[in-house]
C-alpha cells in the first residue's frame, strides 16, 4: 500500500470517526435537550445583544404598552433587568434542572413585553414557548418519558410554524410582491431567472407546508429535514450582507431554527402522530395545541396576531404608514423628523417599518392597535392635529380591511 493510500485510509476513517461522534452527542433525549437548551439561550441572548435600544432604549421609536397607562421600563431599572437576562441565561445553561431561572428569565421578558408590544416578536415568543417547554420537564424526578414528551413538544411547536408560515403565504400579495422581493438578489444579479422565480412563488407555500408535516411523519422526516434546513441556508442567503443586507435581527433566528431542526428530526427514532397531539394527557401539550395550532387558525380571519401565527414575510401582515403635510413635518421634533421623507409636494411620509428597524433593529408590531398608538404619540408634537393622517391596510387570508384612514382626532 502506498503512503498517499495509507493516508487517504487513515482521513476517511477519521470523517466516519467525526460522522459518528456528531451523531452520537446529540443521540437520547436527555443529550438533545441539553443542546436544545443551549441553542435556544445563546440564540435568546443574541437576539437581545442584538437589540439593546428595543429594551433598553434610548429610542425614538414609541413604546406602546399593552394596557394603558403600564409604566414604562426605563433608565436603571431597564438596565438592570436587561443584564440579568444575560446572567440568568449562563445559569439555565449550566444548570441540570434549570426550572427556576427559566421561570425567572421569562417573568422579566413578560414585563418587558406588557411595556412595550413591539416587543412581540416572533423569534422571541417562539424562544419563550420552547424554553417554557425545557423548564416543564426538567424538574425533579424527570424520566425519560417526560424527556421525550418535551422533545416531542418541541418538535410539535417548530412542524406548526413551518405549516402555518407556508399556509399564510398562500395568497396573491406574497407571490406577487413579497417573494418577488425576497429574491431580488438572485433577480438583479440573474435577469434571466424573474420568469422561473416568479413562477416558483406559486408552490414556494405548498412545499413549506408539505415538509411542515413530513417532519413528524417516520416516512418523510428525513428528505423534510432537508428541505428545511435548506429554505433557512436560503433565507440566510437573501437576507444576509450579500444579498438584501435587511433585518439583521431574523439572521442569527434562521440559523438557530436550522440548529432546532437538527437536534430534533435527525434521529431515526420512530413516533407517530399520537406522540405529538395528546401524549399522556399533559396539559401543557394541549396548550402548545392551542397556541401552534388553534390560535393561528384565528388569525386567517383577523382574530389573532399575525406575529403571534408564523406570518413574517408572508403577505398576511398589517401594514401602516402615516403621511405628513410640509407643515406637520416642520413641526415635528427633530428624532421624527429625522425618518420623514418628501414623496411629493406638500406629501411627507413616516415609513413605520423603516423607522423601527433604524431604531430598535426590529420591525414593528404589524397590529392596527399598534400603528394607531405610534401615530397618536406624533399627533401630540403636531402643532395642527389636521395634518396627519395615518393609512392602515390590514391583509388576511378571509375577512381583510380595506385601507383604512386615521386623523389625530381618530386616534
Amino acid at each position: 500500500m502506498s503512503r498517499k493510500q495509507a493516508t487517504s485510509r487513515v482521513s476517511g476513517r477519521y470523517e466516519r470517526h467525526l460522522g459518528r461522534t456528531v451523531v452520537e452527542s446529540i443521540r437520547g433525549p436527555a443529550r438533545r435537550l441539553y443542546w436544545l437548551k443551549l441553542a435556544v439561550v445563546s440564540a435568546f441572548c443574541i437576539g437581545l445583544a442584538m437589540s439593546p435600544r428595543l429594551w433598553i432604549g434610548p429610542r425614538s421609536f414609541p413604546a406602546t404598552p399593552f394596557v394603558d397607562g403600564f409604566p414604562p421600563i426605563e433608565g436603571v431599572l431597564a438596565y438592570g433587568l436587561f443584564a440579568a437576562l444575560f446572567v440568568l441565561g449562563a445559569d439555565i445553561v449550566v444548570s441540570r434542572k434549570p426550572q427556576w431561572p427559566i421561570a425567572v428569565f421569562l417573568g422579566i421578558i413578560a414585563v418587558f413585553c406588557a411595556a412595550d408590544q413591539t416587543r412581540w416578536q416572533p423569534w422571541v415568543f417562539l424562544y419563550c414557548f420552547l424554553l417554557a417547554t425545557l423548564a416543564l420537564f426538567s424538574r425533579e424526578g424527570a424520566d425519560t418519558t417526560d424527556e421525550r414528551n418535551a422533545l416531542n413538544i418541541a418538535r410539535l411547536v417548530l412542524a406548526c410554524t413551518y405549516i402555518f408560515s407556508g399556509l399564510q403565504k398562500a395568497n396573491a400579495n406574497f407571490m406577487a410582491n413579497d417573494f418577488p422581493w425576497i429574491v431580488s438578489p438572485i433577480t438583479d444579479a440573474l435577469p434571466s431567472t424573474a420568469n422561473l422565480l416568479r413562477a416558483t412563488a406559486v408552490v414556494v407555500p405548498f412545499v413549506q407546508i408539505a415538509f411542515g408535516i413530513g417532519l413528524l411523519t417516520n416516512r418523510f422526516r428525513q428528505i423534510s429535514l432537508l428541505a428545511a434546513v435548506s429554505m433557512h441556508v436560503f433565507i440566510l442567503a437573501m437576507f444576509g450582507p450579500f444579498g438584501l443586507d435587511w433585518n439583521k435581527i431574523i439572521w442569527p433566528w434562521t440559523a438557530a431554527m436550522a440548529v432546532f431542526d437538527v437536534l430534533l428530526f435527525a434521529d431515526n427514532e420512530r413516533y407517530c402522530a399520537g406522540d405529538f397531539l395528546w401524549t399522556r394527557r399533559h396539559p401543557y401539550q394541549l396548550l402548545a395545541l392551542v397556541v401552534f395550532i388553534a390560535l393561528p387558525a384565528l388569525s386567517f380571519f383577523n382574530l389573532w396576531d399575525s406575529y403571534l401565527s408564523a406570518a413574517l414575510y408572508s403577505g398576511n401582515l398589517t401594514e401602516g404608514t402615516i403621511y405628513l403635510s410640509d407643515a406637520g413635518r416642520a413641526s415635528l421634533p427633530a428624532w421624527a423628523a429625522a425618518h420623514v421623507v418628501r414623496s411629493s409636494e406638500n406629501t411627507n411620509i413616516l415609513n413605520i417599518q423603516h423607522w423601527a428597524i433604524e431604531d430598535l433593529n426590529v420591525t414593528p408590531y404589524p397590529e392596527t392597535r399598534v400603528y394607531r398608538a405610534v401615530a397618536r404619540h406624533i399627533c401630540r408634537h403636531l402643532s395642527d392635529p389636521g395634518q396627519l393622517v395615518l393609512i392602515v391596510r390590514e391583509q388576511r387570508m378571509f375577512r381583510s380591511s380595506p385601507e383604512t384612514g386615521y386623523r389625530c382626532w381618530d386616534l
